[in-house]
């Protein structure tokens, strides 16, 4: 056998060609190259093909994600807005409530963008006071929401002065009218007072908180009668009420301190329902007093001393 490394060629049979190489063990033949590269080739095309699709798939994945992420959010704040918006509309609808009744209320309130539904219970409170029960319900297609709200409407006048506490005084006062104490009442708590230092020049109104003197004659009274009746508070002042002056409703003098202020009555003048004090005063009384409950029950049921309050765990909305 031969025992060089020379290559040694045969003879060739038709196309086919086949290279041997010699060695010391022999003739052995020679793997072909093209094959195992074309091979190679196609393993790492079809690696790339399996990484391409790997990347597309993820490509596409991340994009739906991010789609349904901004549809979310976009879902989201279009709730939001919704819920605000309602939110505002409920605010303004208690707002007119407080002195109007439902259908006035509807007439008042834009409802183009929405569906606006008040329902109105009328209802007696535990000393015959006058109470309404609103629910308002707003829908709207687009937001495919429903939000229900619920409110109580009742007297800032909780309760009328007692036949004890009528042209007397009684420390209590307050709490027993308003259910607050002096401490914590102020001109606020009557949404529609007309708060002054005097009355000179009076307004027509419903309600005067006065700190200081009050001189009333009957011009600034001339608006009120026995169906629309009047609440004068003084607080830490003398209260006059000069000759042919006619006073229809509850006037209550309040002091925050221990001095005793006075109230004149003069001849002719007169006061029909009621005066009460927390504190004695100086009562110069030469005019006419007429108890009323009829007055006081007109006074007490009057919007302008409505106050209306949300009832807790009635806000919902469904969507």
């Amino acid at each position: 056998m031969p025992t060089t490394n020379t290559e040694m060629q045969w003879p060739q049979r038709g196309n086919r060609k086949t290279e041997f190489k010699t060695s010391h063990v022999g003739v052995v033949p020679t793997r072909p190259t093209e094959p195992l590269r074309f091979q190679q080739g196609i393993a790492v095309l079809g690696i790339v093909a399996i990484l391409l699709s790997a990347i597309t798939f993820s490509a596409i994945s991340t994009s739906q994600q991010v789609q349904q992420f901004y549809t979310i959010e976009k879902t989201k704040r279009d709730t939001e807005k919704a819920h605000v918006t309602h939110m505002q509309q409920v605010k303004e609808i208690a707002k007119l409530l407080r002195s109007h009744s439902a259908s006035q209320t509807l007439n008042r309130i834009d409802t183009s963008n929405a569906t606006i539904l008040i329902e109105q219970t009328d209802l007696v409170g535990e000393e015959q006071q006058s109470l309404q029960h609103f629910e308002v319900r707003i829908s709207q297609d687009e937001s495919n929401t429903i939000y229900t709200a619920k409110f109580l409407r009742y007297p800032s006048l909780l309760r009328l002065p007692t036949s004890n506490q009528q042209f007397s005084w009684d420390n209590q006062l307050t709490e027993w009218l308003f259910n607050r104490s002096i401490e914590h009442l102020s001109a606020t708590y009557f949404p529609q007072s007309v708060a002054k230092q005097d009355c000179v020049d009076l307004p027509p109104a419903s309600i005067f908180w006065i700190e200081g003197d009050c001189q009333l004659d009957n011009e600034d009274i001339a608006h009120s009668d026995e169906n629309q009746p009047l609440m004068l508070l003084i607080v830490d002042g003398d209260l006059t009420l000069h000759a042919d002056t006619q006073f229809h409703g509850l006037i209550v003098m309040l002091s925050t301190t221990s001095y005793t202020h006075t109230l004149h009555v003069s001849p002719e003048a007169s006061i029909k329902g009621a005066y009460v004090s927390n504190h004695p005063l100086n009562a110069s009384l030469d005019g006419s007093l007429t108890p009323s409950t009829t007055v006081l029950k007109n006074l007490q049921s009057h919007t302008t001393l409505a106050k209306i309050i949300p009832i807790p765990g009635s806000w919902y909305s469904n969507n």
